[in-house]
């Protein structure tokens, strides 16, 4: 059995969340060199706080949006934020990759089907890796 995890890229609020930090740490010096210290550190300790909020929080949603495929001989399982799904190999007539490469479609005759949209919306190599493993257990 082979697990993937397939990890969304970072929000874009890191980054705002590292220019408070920073910003953070200038007003903290400015007013430790300069008699304004007590207004300094109040917003030293805002954009700090604000800083370290918005680490946490893309943290915990990056954690969320993360996409784990477990695959055997059997089937696969596949689970997210979207909920759980499994299937049998048996039953997957084909696999079709999309244009973007960013989603991985299984086929259970015509009407059916299960889509692994990759969480970062572009394809890195697990995704790859894992398109190759499941072309493998359909050609055996």
């Amino acid at each position: 059995m082979s697990t993937y995890v397939l990890k969304p890229r970072p929000p874009r609020l890191l980054g705002l969340a590292a220019l408070l930090v920073v910003l953070a740490a200038v007003a903290f010096g400015v007013g430790w060199a300069w008699s304004y210290r007590f207004a300094f550190w109040v917003g030293a300790a805002v954009a700090g706080g604000l800083g370290l909020l918005l680490v946490l929080v893309s943290v915990v949603a990056l954690r969320r949006r993360r996409l784990y495929i477990d695959l055997d001989a059997d089937g696969y399982a596949i689970w997210g934020p979207t909920g759980e799904r499994t299937g049998t190999w048996k039953d997957v007539t084909r696999v079709a990759l999309s244009k973007r490469r960013d989603k991985l479609a299984l086929y259970h005759g015509e009407r059916r089907r299960t889509i692994i949209a990759h969480p970062a919306g572009y394809p890195d190599d697990e995704f790859l890796r894992l398109r190759h493993e499941i072309s493998g257990y359909l050609d055996e």
